[in-house]
C-alpha cells in the first residue's frame, strides 16, 4: 500500500509546483522532497522525515511531504504519530483524497481500535458517491488505487467486526515475546516445542543475504531460556534447513531442506532419526511427498503416521497449499492428497500444524478473512463432514502483521507462533501464549511402552493387536508408542513365538504428556522350566518318631462366577479369592494357570473375547496380591457347551502350584 502512494507523490508534488511561480525556496524544498522519498524506498524512515519537514519549511502548503511524514512513522511502526498526520491533512483539507480515510482507518486497526477504523472505512466508502474530481489528488493512479481498495473493503469490514467478536480465545497479556535470548533483530520463526517443554527448535536467518538454519534452545528451571545456537551439523549446511517438527516419541526429525545437489525440487522435506540426543540417518523423504516442485513446513501426527506439509505443486487450488501424506503398511507414504477447500484457497496457506487427537488443523493464510498481512487459521474436524470452515484464532494471537508457524505444547495448553509485530526485537520474533482449552481438541496420553521377558528381562520384539489401533510395531529394543485417548481404557493383545500371549485392558488416565505414560508388559515364555525337585539331607535335631521332611509340587484349585454378559468380579467372588490366595504362600509359588470361560449364548468370537477379558482380571488381582507376573500363564477359552446350568460356566478356573 505504501509503495502505491508514493507513485502518485510525484505526481502530485509536480501539481502543486505548476500552480505556484518557482522560487528559491520552492525548488529547494523540491529538492527535499526528493531525496526524503528516496530515503522511504530504501527504508530509512527517519532521514526521509527529516528531509520532508525541511521541505515543509520551506514550503508550507507542500501536503504531499506531510503525507510523507505520515508514510515515514507508518514505516517506523508509530501508529499514533501517523494518524496524526493524516487526520491533521484532513482538517485542513478535507477533501484532499479519499484514500486518506482509509489509511486513517488501516491505523486505528493496527491499533485494535476497531470501533474507529470501522467509523473511517464508512467515511471512505460514503465519499465514493462524490465525483473524484471535487478531491485534489484525482488522478488515474489514485482511480486505479481506490478501486483495488473497494474490492477489499468489504473484508475488511468483516475483519473488524469478527475481532470485536473474538475476545474469548487469549487475552493480550497473555502473549508473551521469548525475550532477547532467542529473539534478536534477526528473523526467528517457525518454532516447536519438545513435550518436557525444556527445548525449542526453530529457525533463524540473520538477513537477506544469509541462509536459513536450524537453531536450539533450552529452557532452565527458572523458566528462562538460554541463547540459543545452530542445530546438529548433520541438519545445517551452506543451504537453507528449517522448519522442523517431532514425531511425539522424540525419535524422528522433519525438516525442510533447500537447494542440496540431492533434492528433487528448489526444497523438500527431510528426516532424521534421534538417538540419545545425536542425529543420525539424515535422508530426504523417499516416495510421493517430495516432487520437482516447493515442500516445505511439515508437520506429523501424533503418532507419526501422517504428515502435512506445504507445496506449489501442480493441482492445488492457487498459491501454496496444505497436502496431506499417510504412512502405508510397508513404510511408505502414500501419494499426496490436496486438503482442498475450505482449508486452501487461491492465495497462500502454509506452516500446517496438526493437534494430538489429530481433529484440529492450525494453519497460516493469506487467502481467508484476516487482520493483516498473514494470520493464524484453525480447522475442525469431523468424520462425517470433513474440514470445517477455517476459523481464525482472533487479534489477540494475530495482528496486522505476519502471524504464521503456530504450533501447540504437548499438553495442549500454550501455543508459540512467529510474528513481525511492532513489540518485538526486529523482524520475525517467536512468542509463546497461553490458550484456552477448545482449541486444543480431545485430550491425549502419550503412552510408552516396553516389552520385556520376564525371566531375562531382556527386550522383546513383537507385534501388538489392538482394536484402537492399527497394527502397532515394537522396535529392537521392545519399545513402542502410542496416541491414546485420555480417560479411556486400552485393550492391547501382544504375541511373540515362544511366548505366551497376553492381553493387556489398561485404563489411561489424563496426562500432561511431560513425561510420557509409561506401560510395562512383561512376557512369559511357554517353557517355563520347574525348579528341581531336591530331596533334602535329613535333619539330625528331628524329634523322635517324626518323618524326615521333602519339597513337594502341590496344587491349589478354585473357580470364580461371573454374571451374564459380564467381566466384573462381584464384591463376594473377590472375597472368596482373597481367602483362597491367603492360604497359599506366595514364596512358595511356581505357577499360576488363569482359565477363563463363557456361556454359549451369543456370537463365539464375543464369548472368547469376554472369556479372555475374565481371566485377564483375575490375573490383574492376583499381581495385587503380590503374585509375580512371571509366574502367571492366563488364556481365555471362550464358550463352554454342556448341560449344566450356564451361570456355572460364566467362570475362571485358577490353578496354582507351589513347590512345599
Amino acid at each position: 500500500m505504501r509503495l502505491f502512494f508514493l507513485i502518485f507523490f510525484y505526481t502530485f508534488l509536480q501539481f502543486s509546483l505548476l500552480h505556484g511561480q518557482p522560487t528559491s525556496d520552492s525548488q529547494k524544498a523540491v529538492s527535499l522532497y526528493r531525496k526524503g522519498e528516496d530515503a522511504l524506498l530504501k527504508n530509512k524512515y527517519k532521514t526521509a522525515i527529516q528531509y520532508f519537514k525541511l521541505a515543509i519549511k520551506l514550503q508550507p502548503d507542500l501536503v504531499a511531504a506531510e503525507r510523507g511524514i505520515g508514510l515515514g512513522y507508518e514505516g517506523l511502526n508509530d501508529w499514533y504519530a501517523a494518524r496524526q498526520m493524516y487526520a491533521s491533512i484532513i482538517e485542513k483539507a478535507p477533501q484532499f483524497s479519499r484514500l486518506l480515510y482509509y489509511q486513517i482507518g488501516e491505523l486505528y486497526y493496527k491499533e485494535g481500535n476497531y470501533k474507529r477504523a470501522i467509523s473511517y472505512f464508512e467515511q471512505f466508502e460514503r465519499l465514493q458517491g462524490l465525483p473524484l474530481i471535487q478531491f485534489t489528488v484525482n488522478g488515474e493512479k489514485e482511480e486505479i488505487l481506490e478501486r483495488e481498495t473497494l474490492k477489499k473493503l468489504p473484508i475488511t469490514f468483516q475483519a473488524c467486526r469478527m475481532a470485536l467478536d473474538s475476545s474469548h480465545l487469549a487475552t493480550q497479556s497473555n502473549v508473551i515475546n521469548l525475550g532477547s535470548s532467542i529473539n534478536t533483530t534477526a528473523d526467528e520463526y517457525f518454532p516447536f516445542i519438545t513435550n518436557d517443554q525444556f527445548i525449542l527448535l526453530y529457525t533463524k536467518r540473520k538477513n537477506e543475504n544469509k541462509d536459513e538454519d536450524l537453531f536450539i534452545a533450552t529452557n532452565n528451571e527458572d523458566n528462562q531460556w538460554g541463547n540459543g545456537s545452530p542445530f546438529d551439523n548433520q541438519i545445517n549446511t551452506i543451504f537453507n534447513e528449517g522448519m522442523s517438527t517431532l514425531v511425539r516419541d522424540g525419535r524422528t526429525l522433519y525438516f525442510t531442506a533447500c537447494n542440496r545437489p540431492e533434492i528433487k525440487g528448489p526444497c523438500d522435506i527431510w528426516t532424521g532419526q534421534i538417538e540419545n540426543g545425536q542425529v543420525r540417518e539424515v535422508k530426504a523423504i523417499v516416495d510421493h511427498p517430495n516432487s520437482d516442485s516447493w515442500e516445505s513446513q511439515a508437520c506429523i501426527s501424533c503418532d507419526g503416521r501422517v504428515l502435512y506439509f506445504a507445496s506449489n505443486r501442480p493441482g492445488g487450488l492457487g498459491g501454496t497449499d496444505i497436502w496431506v501424506s499417510v504412512k502405508q503398511k510397508d513404510g511408505t507414504w502414500s501419494n499426496p492428497s490436496n486438503l482442498g477447500a475450505p482449508i486452501n484457497t487461491d492465495k497462500d496457506e502454509e506452516s500446517p500444524f496438526i493437534s494430538n487427537d489429530g481433529n484440529r488443523l492450525f494453519f497460516s493464510s493469506t487467502g481467508h478473512i484476516g487482520f493483516g498481512g498473514q494470520d493464524i487459521f484453525m480447522s475442525s474436524f469431523d468424520k462425517y463432514r470433513g474440514w470445517s470452515n477455517a476459523f481464525n484464532l482472533g487479534p489477540q494471537i494475530n495482528s496486522p502483521f505476519e502471524d504464521l508457524g503456530f504450533v501447540l505444547t504437548a499438553d495442549g495448553l500454550s501455543g508459540y507462533f512467529a510474528s513481525d509485530r511492532p513489540d518485538g526485537f526486529g523482524g520475525m520474533d517467536i512468542y509463546k501464549v497461553n490458550l484456552q482449552s477448545q482449541l486444543r481438541g480431545d485430550l491425549i496420553t502419550y503412552v510408552y511402552g516396553s516389552i520385556k521377558d520376564s525371566l531375562t528381562g531382556k527386550p522383546v520384539t513383537g507385534t501388538i493387536n489392538s482394536t484402537s489401533f492399527p497394527l502397532v510395531q515394537v522396535d529392537n529394543q521392545g519399545r513402542f508408542f502410542l496416541c491414546v485417548p485420555a480417560n479411556t481404557s486400552l485393550p492391547l493383545i501382544i504375541t511373540h513365538p515362544g511366548y505366551h500371549s497376553q492381553t493387556i485392558i489398561k485404563d489411561i488416565p489424563e496426562w500432561n504428556n511431560r513425561k510420557f505414560y509409561p506401560l510395562k508388559i512383561l512376557l512369559v515364555p511357554i517353557e517355563l522350566p520347574l525348579p528341581e525337585v531336591v530331596k533334602p539331607e535329613p535333619i539330625d535335631t528331628a524329634p523322635p518318631l517324626s518323618s524326615n521332611r521333602f519339597k513337594e509340587l502341590k496344587r491349589y484349585y478354585h473357580s470364580l462366577y461371573f454374571q451374564f454378559d459380564s467381566d466384573i468380579l462381584e464384591m463376594g467372588e473377590k472375597e472368596k479369592l482373597e481367602s483362597y490366595i491367603a492360604g497359599i504362600p506366595s514364596k512358595f509359588i511356581q505357577r499360576v494357570e488363569i482359565n477363563g470361560y463363557a456361556d454359549d449364548v451369543g456370537d463365539f468370537k464375543y464369548n472368547l473375547d469376554l472369556s479372555e477379558k475374565r481371566a485377564k482380571v483375575v490375573s490383574l488381582l492376583l499381581l495385587e496380591k503380590g503374585v509375580e507376573i512371571s509366574r502367571i500363564s492366563m488364556k481365555g477359552h471362550g464358550e463352554i457347551k454342556d448341560d449344566r446350568p450356564k451361570p456355572l460356566n460364566r467362570k475362571v478356573e485358577i490353578k496354582i502350584t507351589t513347590l512345599e
